[in-house]
């Protein structure tokens, strides 16, 4: 066989060999930063803003190189088969669930006695507004914008989130039925209120009974 057939044969099988490769099965899951976005996003009239992390499988190295073209600082793991059939058939209706009760528990944990209807409505607008977001990192965010909301506060006013106790008391008139755990309390960065004078503070108005205030590693479960 000639040089020049070798290299015409080798000039066809090399494309052959490359897709093959590049189509061969890999199950891994991958994890990927979202953007930074608005509650108003949701339909929430805040002014704090919520990230989300993207998530879901790749079943082969073209899946791979096409994420890593769209996104920075994906993430990948490898699946077991027990792993890989779970998110093939069951996690996607999970990831929703989840992700509903992540706003359920945030339009709950903020209304304080509000009309059942009313806040199912609002449920179903916020879960309509999240259909683009993937994941259910946001629920913190959704609260926080809810207050503000319906305290008409801006929490991104002076350049802190830093609550004072008159914060925490219009918190815990909002939402009666709700636990309050005042974290970060006397750090060195942010030490505008003591631990001492919000416990004060919380049983001279009475909602003593909903605050928690952990010492430094302490803990909670529910």
């Amino acid at each position: 066989m000639s040089k020049e057939a070798k290299i015409s044969i080798g000039l066809l099988i090399f494309p052959v060999i490359v897709s093959a490769l590049l189509i061969l099965p890999v199950h891994e899951e991958y994890t990927t930063k979202g953007n930074i976005e608005p509650v108003t996003e949701l339909g929430v009239d805040g002014s704090v803003y919520f990230t989300y992390v993207q998530s879901g499988i790749v079943e082969n190295y073209i899946d791979k190189y096409y994420l890593d073209y769209l996104y920075e600082d994906t993430e990948y793991y490898s699946l077991n088969d027990y792993e890989y059939d779970y998110y093939t058939t069951d996690y996607e209706e999970d990831v929703q669930y989840y992700k509903e009760q992540t706003i359920v528990n945030a339009v709950n944990v903020t209304s304080g006695e509000g009309p059942e209807q009313e806040n199912q409505n609002r449920i179903t607008e916020i879960i309509q507004e999240a259909s683009e977001y993937y994941g259910d990192s946001f629920g913190l965010m959704i609260a926080i914008g809810l207050l503000e909301e319906d305290l008409n506060k801006d929490y991104s006013q002076g350049g802190s989130l830093v609550m004072g106790k008159d914060d925490v008391y219009e918190v815990a008139k909002a939402a009666p039925n709700s636990k309050i755990i005042a974290v970060h309390m006397e750090a060195v960065n942010h030490w505008a209120l003591s631990r001492e004078d919000l416990k004060n503070f919380s049983q001279e108005k009475g909602f003593d009974f909903s605050l928690m205030i952990p010492i430094d590693g302490e803990s909670y479960k529910f």
